[in-house]
């Protein structure tokens, strides 16, 4: 995966910049938030009962 250099606003191959010199790294991954995770959950939830609901009305 290509490295991004916020300095020059590009992408970089390497290490360095081949622009600036600036040495990269790459930028920790954060956890995903637990209100984020909750709301996928919820959401989920709320689909499959609709849709449980719409076969429910087509059989009848």
């Amino acid at each position: 995966m290509t490295k991004w250099c916020t300095t020059c606003d590009r992408p970089v191959d390497g290490d360095t910049c081949e622009v600036c010199g600036a040495s990269l790294q790459e930028a920790p991954r954060e956890p995903v938030p637990l209100k984020w995770k909750f709301f996928i959950v919820v959401t989920v939830i709320y689909l499959i009962w609709r849709l449980y609901q719409l076969i429910s009305w087509l059989m009848h």
